[in-house]
């Protein structure tokens, strides 16, 4: 028989429950195993235990060996277990993995155990409960549970919690004839019920309790159904229920006999003299690098008449390699050629990265200054780790502090490259791998590479606030007298005192350019009724339990003729960026042509920014509601307050917290806003904010044993949370790694440019990314006689969720770019 748990029974009911006992005071750092199916927001339920618990947190995914094959030697260090959420079914071995063998473990072996949600189910499952599907999941929905007001819940009648669950134990209660049923029975056999949620019935006279907290009668497991962790559950009462948890394990340890041994160790950070082998590729980029210095020289002017674009055009030659991105709507970012600008590229399927010095800066690919190096077999992992040792070797110290970007990276990542980054259980490793390949024979266009980044050493920032001008340059030789930055600052001054009626004319004659092409554009949506079965698919991998949300996308292709000219061709694409941002202004609009890929982008949403010094920050975007005359702000906010919009962003505000707790750490997050709805344009949205703080004393569990985490700035931290949080989470869902997984097979597509992220890596340390939505891009070369832009949209499908409803969101999403493509004074083009 287990070891009494009768310190509990001798409390009264009368009497709260032991909350603390002195007589563990002093006594060395506490140990939890944190279990991990491999869920979203794991890395929350781990902060909120070390926080909460002054505990140290050791983590174990649920595919897993047990260290050196012996589980119980390894669980001798630690006080207590804790089973995290995840997706799928109790009842599928893979789907819990190593949780199954800890109720394997022998009376005298015990130790406290804590189950949430996965955790939970798999403790009544194993104690004979019915583990069945609830009619309608309750996924980012806060519900008021009632509880028995003992045990864990001494004191505490009720609580609001967050819930994200498709599936239940079947609880075996009596009804009584007052119709309501009978609480104090037990959920399984040796199960008592500590906590329930009413819910009614479709048909029947009576609400259902579902059970959502229960105990072992001997043994030491306790478990929720429902996410303590959740930034919408009630955190006091949540840390109350924990710390009474925590006594009473520490409790059972002492009477039994039973403590840890050791402390586990946790791994430190790489530091960068530990970097493995610079491969010759690393050299080539350090070689072609080699002006850049570690000091970005600069000169200033102030004024209200220049437009980044105007800037643009005059420093940037049609058809050269060039990026523009505004960040966070104040900062327009301007690449600028130099001799030495060069460009990467990088194919995560193929492994492949390449090198290309830009034919803009050596004027003549003819003239012997171009150059391409490709290097095969490169890992994504061995890719990101590249980047790093290239960024912190390039390191700049100086420049202006009022700008947030000296010198670097400017480009994009790809959906695509997110996904292989994407941590996934071995079970889905080959499935996974496979489910981003080459979208079919059919594929009427290429492809984009999965990273292009163009390397800048000269650049121009814009703040919109202030009107200030800052050119600079990071190349020694730019920096003296009548040098670039002095000619560059005297032509941009004189640029500023320019007649407007020269810029009106300008802008007319792109006016009817433009519409001279777009007239003859074919335009193909997506089929209604594929979408239909997409949806009911997202529906049916929602009801089993495998995802919470799935951020299900559409593309639409705009076929359009090249121009007659070479110089018209070239222009094209950055003419067509300006009327969008006309048409759909964004707070991270952002231009590139880099290569065969252009594009044009009005992004209104952030997707990680970093400054120099500790900061990390999320903006995700959940809930639309399209602006018309009679819809207001006050309209908007009680349309997105509803369950199912505020369910749709708290699922990804959970989401965010738990990739940045992945890099920051326990304490190192916080929300600044949730659920909050802003004015952007011609829609309306809902959006959270999440910051991090990093600590290099403070790791978390995300960016145990990644290299370069000891330099240093923040360029390393900050490009590890760039691969680390990828792809956004409002662009797949929750759980990420399932929701994408289940996204690519619906979709049967890449996405590319779509849902990734558009930004720069500063080498000062500090970086700013959008989320690639309201954005159009194209591969086709210069020469091509048509030339085909994808626009992608979509929205959130929860189990609230109609397809009526997605699909008009999607339409609203979708016109915000396709208005740029409709011909002014037109209706729109042909639809194939």
């Amino acid at each position: 028989m287990a070891p009494s748990l009768g310190f509990w029974e001798a409390t009264s009911k009368d009497q709260p429950a032991k909350m603390h006992d002195p007589a563990l005071d002093g006594l060395p750092s506490r140990n939890i195993l944190y279990i991990d199916a491999y869920d979203s927001f794991s890395y929350n339920v781990v902060a909120m235990l070390e926080e909460v618990l002054k505990a140290t947190v050791s983590v174990l995914r649920i595919d897993s060996s047990w260290p050196n094959g012996n589980m119980v030697d390894y669980l001798q260090h630690f006080e207590a277990i804790v089973l995290g959420p995840g997706p799928g079914d109790p009842h599928i071995p893979q789907d819990v993995g190593i949780m199954r063998d800890i109720w394997t473990l022998d009376d005298r072996d015990l130790l406290p155990i804590f189950g949430i949600c996965l955790g939970f189910q798999s403790l009544c499952l194993h104690h004979g409960a019915s583990i069945r599907r609830l009619p309608f999941p309750i996924h980012g929905q806060v519900r008021r549970v009632q509880t028995i007001q003992k045990d864990i819940f001494q004191g505490v009648q009720s609580l609001d919690v967050t819930l994200y669950h498709s599936l239940y134990a079947e609880m075996k209660s009596n009804t009584t004839d007052d119709g309501h049923g009978l609480l104090d029975g037990f959920v399984a056999k040796d199960l008592s019920l500590l906590a329930w949620l009413s819910v009614e019935q479709d048909s029947g006279v009576y609400p259902v309790q579902i059970p959502m907290a229960v105990r072992h009668t001997q043994k030491p497991f306790w478990a929720v159904q429902f996410h303590p962790e959740s930034c919408k559950s009630d955190r006091r009462a949540c840390s109350d229920l924990l710390k009474r948890w925590w006594d009473a394990a520490l409790c059972y340890n002492k009477l039994n006999g039973r403590g840890s041994h050791s402390s586990i160790p946790i791994a430190s950070p790489r530091l960068s003299s530990e970097m493995p082998f610079i491969s010759d590729i690393c050299r080539t980029m350090l070689d072609w690098s080699e002006s850049t210095s570690n000091k970005s020289s600069f000169r200033t002017f102030a004024t209200q008449s220049l437009e980044a674009e105007t800037i643009w055009e005059a420093l940037n030659s049609p058809g050269s390699a060039a990026v523009l991105f505004k960040s966070n709507g104040r900062y327009s970012i301007l690449s600028v050629p130099s001799d030495n600008t060069w460009r990467l590229e990088y194919y995560a399927q193929n492994e492949r990265l390449s090198l290309e010095k830009s034919p803009a800066a050596s004027e003549d690919k003819l003239a012997g200054n171009h150059q391409a190096i490709i290097e095969d077999g490169l890992s994504v992992s061995r890719f990101w780790n590249t980047l790093r040792f290239l960024m912190d070797a390039k390191k700049v110290v100086m420049g202006d502090n009022k700008v947030p970007f000296w010198a670097g990276f400017l480009g994009y990542v790809s959906y695509e490259m997110g996904l292989a980054s994407i941590a996934c259980p071995k079970s889905h490793e080959q499935d996974f791998l496979g489910a981003h390949a080459s979208s079919g024979a059919d594929r009427l266009f290429k492809d984009p590479a999965d990273v292009s980044l163009l390397w800048t050493e000269r650049s121009v920032v814009v703040d919109h606030h202030t009107g200030r001008v800052t050119i600079q340059s990071t190349r020694a030789t730019d920096d003296v007298a009548h040098g670039w930055l002095d000619e560059t600052l005297l032509s941009l001054q004189k640029l500023a005192t320019t007649d407007a009626i020269t810029e009106v004319e300008s802008l007319a004659a792109d006016e009817q350019f433009l519409d001279q092409i777009l007239e003859q554009g074919v335009v193909r949506f997506p089929d209604r009724h594929i979408y239909q079965s997409q949806f009911d698919a997202c529906r049916a991998q929602l009801l089993a339990g495998e995802s919470y949300e799935l951020c299900l996308t559409c593309e639409t292709t705009v076929t359009l003729p090249s121009a007659d000219s070479d110089g018209d061709r070239k222009e094209f694409p950055w003419k067509l960026y300006r009327r969008l941002q006309k048409h759909n202004p964004a707070s991270f609009s952002a231009y590139a042509n880099l290569g065969k890929l252009k594009i044009a982008s009005s992004s209104p949403e952030c997707f990680l920014n970093w400054d120099r010094h500790s900061m990390l920050e999320m903006k995700p975007m959940k809930g639309t509601v399209r602006k018309t005359k009679d819809m207001t702000l006050e309209k908007a906010c009680s349309i997105l307050g509803a369950t199912k919009e505020m369910a749709e962003n708290l699922m990804i505000a959970d989401l965010i917290r738990h990739d940045l707790y992945g890099i920051c750490g326990s304490g190192g997050v916080h929300v600044e806003k949730l659920l909050e709805v802003e004015d952007h344009g011609r829609v309306f949205q809902m959006i959270t904010h999440v910051v991090g703080q990093v600590d290099p004393e403070r790791p978390g569990f995300a960016v145990h044993n990644m290299p370069h985490l000891g330099s240093s700035g923040m360029s390393a931290y900050g490009l590890t949370a760039l691969q680390q949080c990828l792809p956004p989470g409002s662009m797949t869902g929750a759980p990420k790694e399932r929701s994408c997984l289940h996204l690519s097979s619906i979709e049967n597509r890449k996405r590319g440019v779509y849902s990734g992220a558009m930004g720069f890596l500063d080498l000062g340390g500090g970086g700013s990314f959008s989320v690639l939505i309201r954005t159009a891009f194209t591969c086709a070369d210069d020469d091509d006689t048509y030339q085909v832009w994808r626009v992608g949209a979509g929205g959130a499908v929860t189990i609230l969720s109609t397809a009526e409803g997605e699909w008009e969101e999607m339409l609203t999403k979708l016109r915000t770019v396709l208005g740029a493509f409709v011909p002014l004074g037109c209706g729109p083009s042909k639809a194939a």
